[in-house]
Order: structure tokens, then C-alpha cells, then sequence
């Protein structure tokens, strides 16, 4: 901590500039943020390579944008600042009344410890029990693409993630035309609560003539509990979390909206998105090679070693392309962060303002991951022993997302069978790797840059080539050409 007293975040107070702010943000959090990072290096010269929390306006509230590494840890681990930090009242107008309690989202210390460690255990055997569903789902979503296609990788790994995720959640029921109406109607709701609560209108109309984005949200969501309740409570459906009790059919079916929300499956459409160009798509890197990943893969000797390999593949696609580019929390009381130095103040937060943590920015710190911290290195995660540093792609601390072990092993799943590898815990036989193809001059820059396979992208040609809210995916279709010897 410095010896100076502790001042506020640099940056814009104006009331005047709140809404303009708020329109910058959402068209783009990275060139948003990166702007003010800037401006402020211009501002202070001799803290030009500091990564000092910056003040904006957004919905007209008080936010430190935080980019460091160690702030972002510092919020989301250490045990006295987090008591002073609160999710539901920064969370309470964009997804409280989408997402209404009992819900883990929304809880905070210290009611949100004892009621995660019940979902953890309900959770506990869940990623053990997918691999076989999960590689059959995918080998079906492959099959039924013909070879030679050419196709948006995006929308691809978008409707390979709504399969994947309500195969799970929901389980199997018996009656296929069953089955398919229950899926087309959960996900057609959750797409329409999600338009409504990432509307720029955020008020709740419904007249005879017009329904706004936000009604219809609301509307969707009391649809979907519905739906859900009855589901979780019919022991045939497969779901695991069926239930008979009233009491934990409400919490079933509250969690349940959670999970099988379009924001999750946008977010694992995000991260297969970026996955799949890592291992199958030939591009020059920063160091000027060109290499195939997947074919790094199949040369590994032992399965031991190709397991270490793609999980750390998997790892720093989660560092650099992660899904959602960060969460709030609105502090409950000052909250001071380090300066970094004795001669940098440290940075107050006051009471009742929101604090926005940037996980693009703080998984890609110098700081931390020293001059390969915007690169990709697919070795970065082999080390044998020592705490690895990872991204924040689930948070970290207490918070940590629920679903982070499910997430990854439905990727490390799918990045095996599109290898085509033998699945040693379903003891399914190895099938042929798939192959994508697209040349390198047409992978728009700013998606080089959301990969890690440029470093030096500008923050305007990243907002050009990227979306980021509500999660992260190319603005243009990502055109590759699928092949492989799968048999439909």
C-alpha cells in the first residue's frame, strides 16, 4: 500500500456524459474502456503502463472499470473486501427481475456459502456423467453437416451449445416430438428474455398495440418457470435435478433458468467458437509460424500427455477469448486498492459505487503474464507443479461460477472427439479429426485479436470485428470449410 492518502478513480464525473458513456459502453466495452485507459496514459505520463481502476459514467451511476489483475483477484478473493461487496444491488435492475431468488447469481455473503455448497454437491458427479452424451451430440452435429461445407463457425458451435445444454439440464424424454417441442419452446424463451434484459429500453410496456423488449422478457421468464417446475418434477424426463418437493421445485426450476439461459449458451458457443480456431485453423501467430494445433495434438505421444496438452489449449482460450467480458459488484462501504507502488496513491471505490471488473483487460496484464500476455502460447499451462495463474473467464474467489468444471469438460469433450480421439472414459473407439479451412488474410483483425494471434490490435478495429455484449463473438460471420469422413 502507498504512504499517500487514497484518491478516486481518474475519469469522467459529468452527468451530462453518463448517457453518451452508456452508449459507448454497450456498442463496445473493449474500445469503451481502452479509450479511457488511454486517455488517462496521455493524462499521466509517468503512469503510463499503469493499469489504475478509471471512473465512467454508465446508466448514469458511478463506475471504477478495473483492468489489473491483482485488483480484479483482490475483489473477487480476498475475504474483507469481498464482505463489502455486493452482487444483487449491482445487479438488481439488469437481471433481478429475470432471475428472481432464490437463485445463486444474486446472493451475497453470507447467505450465498452454505447455499452453494448444497448446489456443488448436487453438481459434484455432473461432468463425470456427460462425456458419453456429449461426444454422441457432437459426432451427430458433425454428421449432419455435409464435407466440404462451408459454414459460420459461430452459429455452428451456437446450435451444437443449445444441444449440448438442454441435453443436459433437461435429460431425455421418451417422446421425440416431445422432446423437440419442450427444447424449440425453452430455447425460444430464454432467447426472448434475454433480448429483454440487454434492452437499451429499460422500462416494461405492454399496450394493446406494442410489447416492449423488457414486457416480453418478463413475460418469457414467468413462461419459463412454469416449464420448468413441471418438468423437474416428472422422474422419466432425465433431468438431474428431479424433485417431488414443492419447496425445491422452486429452487430446481430457478436454478434451472440459470442454466439453461441464452446467455450459457452463448457463452459456450463463445468459448467452442474460439476453441475450434486454435486447434483447427492454420494462421500465422505472433511469432511469425504458422502451425496447426490439432496436428501438435495427435503428435503428442501418450494419451496422458494429449489430455495436458488440449487442457491447456483450453485454458488460454479461456484467458484471452473469454465469454463474457466481466461482471459488477456495487461496493457496501469504501474499498481501497493498492497503488501498486509508494509512489502511486491507492485508489478508494466509495460506498454505493459500482465496480466493473474488465476480465479481458486483467487476464492479458503484463504485470502477470509478463511479454506474451496478449499472445497465445498453447504450453503456457503445462507446468508440472505451482499455482497456475489463470484467466477469469468463471471469476475466481468464492463466486467462482458453478458451472466452470461442466463448462470445461464439455469443451475438453468436444475438442477430443473432433479430433478424434478415443474416449477413455466411455471406452468409444477413436473416430477421424475433423478439418477447418479458412485462410488466414480472411480472419477479420480484431478476431486475430480476441484469439491472441496479434497482439498490437488497435481498440477501434477490435469494436469493428467483435461484439461483446452478452458475450463475445465476431461481428461478420466467421466462414470456415468443414471437412471430415463422418458417416451421416
Amino acid at each position: 500500500m502507498s504512504a499517500q492518502l487514497p484518491v478516486l478513480p481518474p475519469g469522467s464525473s459529468s452527468i451530462l456524459s453518463g448517457l453518451s458513456e452508456t452508449f459507448s459502453f454497450h456498442s463496445s466495452p473493449e474500445s469503451f474502456i481502452t479509450s479511457r485507459v488511454l486517455a488517462f496514459r496521455r493524462s499521466h505520463p509517468s503512469l503510463a503502463d499503469s493499469r489504475t481502476p478509471i471512473r465512467a459514467k454508465v446508466l448514469n451511476r458511478n463506475v471504477a472499470v478495473i483492468s489489473s489483475y491483482d485488483h480484479v483477484r483482490t475483489l473477487l478473493c480476498d475475504e474483507d473486501v469481498i464482505m463489502n461487496l455486493s452482487s444483487s444491488k449491482a445487479y438488481d435492475e439488469l437481471m433481478a427481475p429475470f432471475f428472481p431468488p432464490p437463485n445463486l447469481l444474486l446472493l451475497d455473503p453470507p447467505e450465498h456459502g452454505p447455499r452453494k455448497a448444497q448446489w456443488l454437491e448436487s453438481m459434484a458427479e455432473l461432468p463425470d456423467r456427460i462425456s458419453k452424451g456429449v461426444r454422441s451430440r457432437t459426432l451427430s452435429h458433425f454428421e449432419n453437416i455435409r464435407s466440404g461445407s462451408s459454414i459460420d463457425l459461430y452459429d455452428s458451435m451456437k446450435f451444437l451449445s443449445w444441444d449440448l445444454i438442454l441435453g443436459i439440464f433437461l435429460g431425455n424424454l421418451e417422446d421425440p416430438q416431445r422432446a423437440k417441442d419442450l427444447v424449440n419452446q425453452v430455447e425460444k424463451l430464454q432467447e426472448d428474455l434475454l433480448r429483454g434484459q440487454f434492452s437499451l429500453f429499460p422500462v416494461s410496456v405492454n399496450t394493446r398495440f406494442w410489447q416492449s423488449p423488457r414486457s416480453k422478457g418478463l413475460a418469457a421468464r414467468k413462461k419459463l418457470q412454469e416449464v420448468l417446475k413441471s418438468h423437474v418434477g416428472v422422474q422419466s424426463t432425465g433431468c438431474p435435478f428431479v424433485t417431488s418437493s414443492l419447496s425445491d421445485k422452486e429452487d430446481v426450476a430457478n436454478h434451472l433458468l440459470l442454466f439453461t439461459s441464452s446467455l450459457a449458451a452463448k457463452a459456450l458457443a463463445s468459448l467452442l467458437t474460439a476453441l475450434m480456431m486454435n486447434l483447427f485453423v492454420s494462421c500465422a501467430r505472433n511469432d511469425g509460424r504458422s502451425e496447426l494445433l490439432s496436428d501438435m495434438v495427435l503428435s503428442t505421444r501418450g494419451r496422458g500427455d494429449q489430455n495436458k496438452l488440449i487442457e491447456s489449449i483450453v485454458l488460454e482460450t479461456e484467458r484471452l477469448s473469454p465469454p463474457v467480458v466481466g461482471i459488477m459488484r456495487q461496493t457496501t462501504a469504501d474499498v481501497i486498492l493498492s497503488g501498486g507502488s509508494e509512489q502511486s496513491p491507492d485508489i478508494r471505490i466509495p460506498g454505493g459505487w459500482d465496480a466493473w471488473l474488465y476480465f479481458v483487460g486483467a487476464s492479458r496484464d503484463p504485470a502477470v503474464f509478463g511479454d506474451t500476455a496478449a499472445s497465445f502460447v498453447p504450453h503456457r499451462y503445462l507446468q508440472e507443479s505451482g499455482e497456475r495463474t489463470e484467466g477469469f473467464a468463471f471469476g475466481a474467489g468464492p463466486k467462482t461460477c458453478l458451472g466452470r468444471d461442466l463448462m470445461r469438460q464439455i469443451a475438453m469433450t468436444v475438442a477430443k472427439t473432433c479430433l478424434g480421439l478415443a474416449d477413455e472414459e466411455t471406452n468409444v473407439e477413436h473416430s477421424t479429426p475433423i478439418k477447418l479451412n479458412c485462410p488466414g488474410d480472411s480472419i477479420p483483425e480484431g478476431v486475430r485479436g480476441w484469439l491472441g494471434w496479434q497482439a498490437d490490435v488497435k481498440p477501434e478495429v477490435w469494436a469493428r470485428d467483435m461484439k461483446q455484449l452478452p458475450t463475445q463473438r465476431p461481428t461478420k460471420p466467421l466462414m470456415v470449410t468443414l471437412t471430415h469422413d463422418l458417416s451421416p
